[in-house]
């Protein structure tokens, strides 16, 4: 009897605190794998792939979705939004792609109900949630119950047993008593409800050990992890952290298939980097008062943000808090989902290099590098980078495992050459320019980890990779 020879699968995550533009990496390198899969999260993700026909944010449909022969998989580790799910494919259909016999939900997943997203509104808004209901989903599915009310409810339960609606109802009744809530449409939600799950059906994956199966038959997985390495429940700094598991290894667990058949992790960055709500933040550009500004988004937004500074003005300033604002207008760094202001801070490679260690990355590929020739626009006309930390007068090479000591940690910048070169229109590594390849080198020597390739601009085929 023949045997077929196993794939394998590939993991790729955020290594910094999210929008380091993973999307684009996979939309780049899907062509390699048979099967794009997601492990973790749900609509609170954001992914964005710039085309021709304009912006495309993928929530919780894989980012794969431009290579019309790859099979996509969104695995038991998510929590699926069915209303917000049945929308976004309907968004995909609508590119003219369709995602028939292509998409394949694991009836493991956990469904966001109602209640979660009101929880949510309610509960989220200290820590800075998209709202979404994901937190809350997650947590009921460490609850389970509450009395003789079913608090996790499987997509594969609610199809085999109906009646697990009148859980959701008592539910979302609760959540309502809970918070006061007035005029919400009880029967409204629980039919979009009903609906959406009917229309996903056809996309439901009832063999719980498919994406195995198609491993051991010798097709290949590229595993895209939501959020970031940085944001991970049990390895970040709580609260500041989303609700799932976003380190590399978490996808054996969320994906569905065994670790023998891990072959390496891509880790993906950004050049100038950013943050979405609170948290400690090393390298930001204006420190405290930067995260104070940022987290006044109903006052700080892009709109306000675009219409009151020049950015040129703004890069002259001696104050950090301003240079942010400018990297932040001219990268349109806001929230995907949120359209939040994101905080902005400069390349920190102690903590890139401690996230490569702390999952094992093997390639790393560096976004938004065209973005780093706004430096030679400032009063320095270098680009800063963290390549230290002292925390108490120490020297350390580790992220603190508390918020109070991350932020007692004092950073030591370095400043290389900046350069002014258009870095969209460049295609092969040694037409980059000098300071930039040594700035480069600066990484991959103090990470230990090889650059998979670099972002030069927003579109598609804007990238160099680094092959031998």
């Amino acid at each position: 009897m023949n045997k077929s020879t196993p794939g394998f699968a590939d993991v790729l995550i955020g290594l910094q605190y999210g929008d380091e533009g993973k999307a684009k990496v996979i939309d780049l390198i899907a062509d390699n794998y048979d099967i794009i899969a997601r492990f973790n999260g749900g609509a609170n993700a954001g992914h964005t792939i710039e085309t021709d026909a304009g912006r495309v944010a993928l929530h919780q449909v894989p980012s794969g979705i431009f290579y019309k022969d790859k099979l996509l998989y969104i695995g038991s580790g998510c929590v699926v939004d069915l209303c917000k799910m049945v929308k976004e494919i309907r968004g995909v259909n609508d590119l003219g792609i369709s995602l028939k016999d292509r998409l394949f939900v694991s009836d493991q997943a956990s469904i966001v109900q109602p209640h979660h997203i009101l929880v949510d509104i309610h509960t989220g808004g200290t820590i800075g949630t998209t709202k979404n209901g994901i937190g809350p989903a997650y947590a009921d599915k460490a609850l389970r119950m509450d009395d003789d009310r079913l608090l996790n409810i499987k997509i594969g339960d609610l199809l085999d047993d109906p009646n697990l609606f009148d859980s959701v109802r008592k539910n979302l009744e609760t959540a309502i008593k809970r918070y006061g809530e007035k005029n919400y449409n009880v029967e409204q939600a629980l039919t979009d409800m009903h609906d959406a799950l009917e229309s996903l059906t056809p996309y439901i994956q009832r063999d719980t050990l498919f994406l195995q199966k198609q491993v051991e038959q010798g097709k290949t997985v590229l595993f895209e992890g939501a959020q970031s390495s940085m944001l991970d429940v049990t390895r970040g700094l709580v609260p500041f952290v989303t609700s799932s598991n976003t380190v590399a290894s978490a996808a054996f667990v969320g994906g569905d298939i065994p670790v023998k058949f891990h072959r390496k992790t891509i880790g993906v960055a950004k050049a100038i980097m950013s943050r979405v709500g609170n948290g400690p933040f090393t390298s930001e550009l204006g420190g405290d008062a930067s995260e104070q500004y940022c987290m006044e988004s109903d006052i700080h937004n892009k709109d306000y943000e675009h219409t009151t500074f020049n950015t040129d003005t703004l890069l002259q300033s001696d104050k950090p808090l301003d240079v942010g604002i400018a990297l932040r207008m001219l990268g349109n760094e806001y929230g995907t989902v949120t359209k939040r202001p994101r905080r902005i801070g400069t390349l920190d490679l102690v903590q890139l290099a401690f996230v490569a260690k702390l999952n094992g990355i093997d390639e790393i590929f560096l976004n938004k590098c065209d973005l780093l020739v706004d430096f030679a626009k400032t009063k320095a006309a270098t680009i800063p980078l963290v390549t230290g930390y002292t925390l108490d007068g120490k020297s350390i090479d580790y992220i603190p495992g508390s918020n109070a000591a991350y932020r007692r940690v004092v950073p030591v910048t370095h400043q290389v050459a900046a350069f002014s070169e258009d870095l969209r229109i460049i295609k092969q590594k040694k037409d980059l320019p000098k300071a930039l390849l040594a700035l480069l080198k600066k990484i991959e020597n103090q990470t230990g980890t090889a650059l998979l390739g670099i972002g030069t601009g927003a579109k598609r085929d804007e990238y160099v990779l680094f092959t031998e």
